[in-house]
């Protein structure tokens, strides 16, 4: 897709709110139905949300139209132990972090062998704030600097979708999204990661030598690009995203979907930045300017899926969708530019592709309840060599179930819980390997929504 390198000013602002992503910086499923069903999307009807995973099951909806809204929240438990045994954890320190929240609003219509909707649904993100005062914000010779360390991430759609009945046994669909990345960091490098960096060739400009010269063998150079409010990022940027998909009818009781999601198309996040030098006895060399965080996309997917009505009461399902980070993540490009010089930093990450395997079972216990419950692993798409405490993103398991109450032909209540079960690994400091870090990372996912017919 053509690059987007400038959009109009988006008002989406007001209702965006932060999420914790939980498969690298995707949620393992959108709606309360996929969510509580292991996050399963491709082969049967998931309400609206539909627009985001596969618009093609937008023709297994009931008849007439279908207004949703609901509200996603996200509760993390992240924490980094050195080879001391300190350990510092991710709290709710600032309005970066958690509980985590994110809108839905969605309306789909239906017009003779159309579905046609339009919605507004956070993709996913990250979010983490390990404070000013624990071992990653000192120096390698224990020197405290009183920087945070801290990240949010927010990728906000607004997708507009349709479906549409070829046969009554072929569905295709899709929709084209209005994207809004945004992005806050703040990142200590000590002395000796910054001189990886520079060994391996990943530092350039005119700031390169007399920032080394600074921090010297002791020091460390801290990244500071923060909107600390509710909504929004340091850097951000708008583009396009967008999937096709289709259904097929294997009988009565057997529906195959297929769905590819097109990597997005954003572009660079920009903004203002502070790039800090800290020497070893403490002092500061503070720089203000422009930052660019170059082509930074979410990733292309293809997943397929089947759904199998075993009786009038019970479905089951299952997803395998495959996802290209390596296309998007092998690194982390930016660019610092101010009226002492600039900068150009390459952060390896080597994201890998990873296959999502899940499964989903829905129950209709009776008229008005239904009871889901679903599983899902996710390959780990991080090099455990290049994992950073403020990017974990390495969460493989998800274990969710939830239901909906219909109050009456025209409205219905969703909810799903989903719990990423504790991942723990251990990784060496960030590229230089001077100490070994264990990482921890689990979290509880809540949805709910409510759907009115017409």
């Amino acid at each position: 897709m053509i690059k987007i390198k400038s959009a109009s000013a988006l008002l989406l602002g007001s209702c965006a709110f932060s999420v914790h992503a939980t498969q690298v910086f995707d949620l393992e499923g959108f709606g309360a139905t996929s969510r509580a069903m292991g996050g399963t999307s491709s082969s049967y009807y998931t309400g609206n949300a539909a627009l985001i995973s596969n618009p093609a099951t937008l023709g297994l909806a009931p008849d007439g139209s279908q207004l949703e809204v609901g509200l996603d929240i996200v509760t993390t438990d992240i924490k980094a132990r050195n080879s001391s045994g300190e350990v510092a954890k991710s709290s709710t320190e600032s309005n970066n972090r958690g509980p985590y929240f994110a809108p839905q609003l969605s309306y789909v219509t239906e017009l003779d062998r159309w579905h046609l909707g339009v919605g507004l649904f956070a993709n996913g993100g990250l979010g983490t704030e390990f404070g000013n005062d624990s071992f990653l914000s000192r120096t390698e010779n224990g020197t405290q600097t009183s920087f945070e360390n801290s990240s949010r991430l927010l990728v906000l759609r607004a997708p507009v979708g349709f479906s549409y009945e070829v046969t009554p046994d072929l569905t295709v669909g899709g929709s084209l999204d209005l994207v809004w990345t945004a992005l806050n960091l703040e990142l200590l490098l000590p002395a000796s990661q910054v001189g990886a960096l520079a060994a391996g060739g990943n530092l350039s400009g005119g700031l390169v030598a007399p920032l080394a010269g600074f921090v010297g063998p002791g020091g460390a150079a801290h990244f500071s690009l923060t909107r600390n409010s509710p909504t929004g990022g340091g850097v951000d940027a708008i583009g396009l995203g967008g999937r096709l998909g289709l259904t097929y009818k294997l009988g009565d009781s057997t529906v195959l979907g297929a769905m590819y999601n097109f990597e997005t198309s954003v572009g660079d996040l920009e903004g203002r930045a502070t790039l800090t030098g800290v020497a070893s006895d403490g002092s500061v060399l503070p720089l203000s300017g422009d930052i660019r965080i170059k082509d930074f996309e979410m990733p292309a997917s293809l997943a397929l899926g089947i759904a199998h009505q075993i009786n009038d009461r019970w479905l089951v399902t299952g997803d395998i969708k495959r996802t290209y980070w390596s296309d998007v993540m092998e690194n982390i490009n930016v660019g610092f530019s101010s009226p002492a010089g600039g900068i150009d930093i390459v952060l390896p990450h080597q994201y890998q592709d990873i296959t999502v395997a899940s499964i989903g079972t829905a129950y209709r216990y009776n008229d008005k309840l239904t009871l889901r419950a679903g599983y899902s692993y996710a390959q780990q798409a991080q090099d455990n060599n290049l994992i950073l405490p403020v990017i974990p993103a390495y969460l493989k398991e998800h274990i969710s179930l939830g239901g909906e109450y219909r109050f009456d032909s025209g409205s219905r209540l969703g909810m799903a819980l989903s719990f990423g079960l504790k991942e723990s690994l251990d990784t060496p400091s960030y590229l230089a390997g001077t100490e070994t870090l264990n990482q921890s990372h689990s979290q509880i996912n809540a949805v709910v929504s409510y759907s009115k017919n017409f």
